[in-house]
This record gives structure tokens, sequence and C-alpha cells, in this order.
């Protein structure tokens, strides 16, 4: 191992302190393999102001205006000046486009042209050539997923790394039952853990539970996002009384909920590099069922957990989870694959090679 002992800087998207969900527990994870002098946290802001974070982050928020290319190179120039030994991580394909230095490791959760051009969004050009340019600019690229990789603009460079990710929940894991009994009284709920936006196949949620109202099944869905009350609508509309969407819930609320349900359900249409609640499932010894689509078969214990997006499907992959879960090691299967310890020292490799 090294005798330098760099300083990070990460860049993110959501402030630590009000949003502490995917990227950034990422982060929280990566930052916690190496022996870091200092650790920067810089994520977009209504203000560019400083703060303390979590394990004492140096925490900057850059306000999104016109001028924030400049404060961003400004602020890392001044950090530059600081530290000897420096390490960029970013995780915001846009503040490493308009980043004057080179960036160390660039983390990859969904290729930018990928997303767009699933969206069928118009100005795919741009994306394309923006993504082609981060990779020419990286030292080094990872991937969460091999699908990632395969989807991305990155051709045949060899300076990667597929790194799957880990739960920051595998301490918690074995901690507290009882605090989701005011959301539901039973343990025979199904889990949907998802940001509530078109990719996440909400509508096929409320289709299934429309289905499944003679069965006595009841969906609970934790997340928040753009179409959350859209969908809260929809389910009012339908008078439907087995499918609660609960918005944003805290660590606490949602440990609870995986320690309660019967088993967790991904349903996803595009754009899932990756899948953390298959993997917060696996932690809590929960069978999970998921789309048969993107990332999610390289990361689900088998395919017979898989479906198409079809109700019918969902149902017969329903009832093969509730029937077969005794005969599968969940969390042996996580323990075997996603691993605090394994993705720690994968991160520890993967630092160690930025700073040759």
């Amino acid at each position: 191992m090294t005798e330098k002992q760099p300083a990070i800087v990460y860049f993110g998207s959501n402030a630590y302190q009000t949003h502490k969900r995917g990227v950034e527990n990422v982060i929280e994870m990566q930052s916690q393999s190496y022996s870091f002098q200092r650790i920067y946290y810089i994520h977009w802001g209504e203000s560019t102001t400083a703060y303390k974070g979590g394990r004492h982050y140096i925490c900057l928020s850059l306000k999104n205006d016109w001028f924030w290319p400049v404060r961003l190179n400004a602020i890392l120039f001044k950090i530059k000046q600081k530290q000897k030994h420096l390490i960029i991580h970013s995780h915001n394909a846009l503040l490493s486009a308009f980043l004057i230095y080179r960036t160390g490791i660039l983390s990859v959760h969904d290729a930018l042209y990928y997303l767009d051009k699933s969206k069928h969004k118009r100005g795919r050009l741009i994306f394309y050539l923006l993504e082609k340019l981060l990779y020419y600019r990286c030292g080094r690229v990872h991937f969460v997923s091999r699908f990632a990789m395969e989807q991305s603009l990155f051709g045949r460079r060899t300076n990667y790394s597929i790194i799957p990710n880990t739960s920051h929940y595998e301490p918690m894991s074995n901690n507290g039952r009882s605090w989701a009994d005011d959301i539901v009284k039973k343990d025979d709920f199904i889990l949907i853990v998802r940001s509530i936006e078109e990719r996440a196949g909400i509508d096929l949620l409320i289709k299934l539970a429309e289905f499944s109202q003679v069965d006595g099944r009841t969906f609970v869905v934790a997340g928040k996002g753009p179409l959350l009350e859209y969908y809260q609508e929809q389910i009012t509309q339908k008078g439907l009384q087995n499918i609660r969407m609960l918005g944003y819930v805290d660590d606490q609320l949602l440990l609870a909920l995986y320690a309660q349900c019967a088993l967790v359900m991904v349903t996803a249409t595009y754009g899932e590099g990756f899948g953390m609640p298959i993997i917060e499932g696996y932690l809590f010894n929960k069978p999970v069922i998921a789309s048969n689509c993107c990332a999610i078969p390289e990361i689900i214990i088998s395919n017979d957990f898989l479906f198409d997006n079809r109700v019918e499907a969902m149902d017969c992959a329903i009832r093969f989870a509730l029937t077969n879960r005794d005969n599968y090691d969940f969390r042996g299967y996580y323990e075997h694959r996603f691993s605090n310890e394994l993705m720690m020292e994968a991160y520890k490799l993967l630092y160690n090679r930025a700073l040759k």
C-alpha cells in the first residue's frame, strides 16, 4: 500500500444533510475504505456555502447559476493548494465536464447518452459528446455493473473497474422490527423501494394492486420523486386500499420495513444500472423479485426471480418467491457478493490505482 495519505474530493448532487440516499450512501461507503487525510464533498445547493457533514466531511454546496463553473474551479484551485496528494472522485458528470482539472475517478451508475436516448429526448448529440469527453479526461472509470459499462460509450479502454454497490445498512440489519407497526400491522406485505419517476414502473405496480385485490396482498411503496403525487392521485381515483405510497421514509423506518416485509419487489423499465433495493432485501434475508431488464439479471440471485413487465408474470413471480423462499440463502448470497468487507477491499484497490 502506498505511503501517501491523500485527500479526496467527491462530486455528488444532493446536500448531505437533507438528502442521504443512493449516491450519497455509496460515497459514504467509499470514503470509509481508505485512510484519507481530509474528505471534501461538493454538490448542488441554493447558495455557495460550506458546512460539516458526516465522518468529518467538509461539504461545499455550489449555487446552480451561470457562474457555477467559475466557482467550482476556484474551489478546486484552493483545495489543490492545500493538499499535495488529491484524488477527485466524481459521481456528477456535469461537474467533471466543466472542471479544468483531470478527474481521477468517475463513478458511472447509468451512462449519460444511454439515459437520454431511453427518455427519447432531443439533444442526444450533446450528451454523446459530453460522455465521450468525460471518459477521455478521466484517469479511471468505475462502473457499478457490467450493464452500466456495456451501455456506455467507454469503448475498449482498459482503465476501468467494475465494483458493485454494497449497503450502508449492513451494520444495522439485525436491529428492530417494531418501528413500522403504525404503517402495516402484518408481516406479509410486499415492499417496493423506488424513486417515483417514469423509469420505476409504478404504473405496473398499480395495475398489479388492482389485479391482486382478491388475494389480499398489500403493497407498500417507499420513496419520493417527481411523480409521487400523480400516482397517489391515481390510487385514490381507483379506490385501491391494498397499495400505499409513503413518500420519503427515514433510515430507521426503512430498516423496519425491510425487516417486516414478506418480499421485496423491484420494477424497472430502463435506466437501472444496479438495483440497490435488491441487495438490501438480501441483506435482510428476504426474497426479491424484479423486472427482467437492465442490470437486474446481473444482480439477482437466480433468473427464477425475474419477471417480464406484465401483471400476470409479476403475479407468478410473487407466488414462486413466497413458495420457494426457504430454499435460498439470500443473506449468504449478499455476504458472498456484496458485503461491506468485499467492497471496501475493492474500493481500496481502486484508490491505490488512482494514486499511481
